[in-house]
């Protein structure tokens, strides 16, 4: 994936990473070791360790509770709708859809919508803005 290097390392600092998926872990190492992003991924999550696959609410669950964080400080970045646009946020997560094939936006009050990961920096902003957007104002 074009670009997937290059965004996670600059949120890296600034978030922590994880991966949900409906493959199995064997393979998932696998491909994100061949693809440069294993140093980068915080997190893992498959179907196989936790005994559903995605869209189920469980296996979303265990990966926030793996990160340590609430369903209001992630933001999950997927481009199957159903499994992980829809899956996501029926536990409350906000979600940005990878639209790769430019289908028709399906529910935009669902997720906000992007077709690749570049460029770099308004990728990385509007994931921020997504994932701080109800965070409370800093005491002054």
């Amino acid at each position: 994936m074009v670009g997937a290097v290059e965004l996670l390392s600059h949120l890296k600092p600034q978030v922590s990473i994880g991966v949900v998926t409906n493959n199995v872990r064997y393979e998932q190492v696998e491909k994100l070791r061949f693809c440069g992003l294993d140093e980068l991924v915080d997190v893992l999550v498959t179907s196989e360790d936790v005994g559903v696959a995605k869209p189920h609410p469980a296996i979303f669950h265990t990966a926030l509770e793996q990160l340590s964080c609430t369903p209001d400080q992630v933001v999950m970045v997927g481009d199957s709708w159903e499994n992980d646009i829809v899956g996501a946020s029926q536990v409350g997560i906000r979600s940005v859809w990878l639209n790769r094939y430019a289908e028709p936006h399906r529910d935009v009050t669902l997720a906000h919508q992007i077709v690749e990961l570049t460029p770099l920096e308004e990728i990385a902003r509007l994931l921020l803005e997504t994932i701080w957007q109800d965070a409370p104002e800093p005491a002054t």
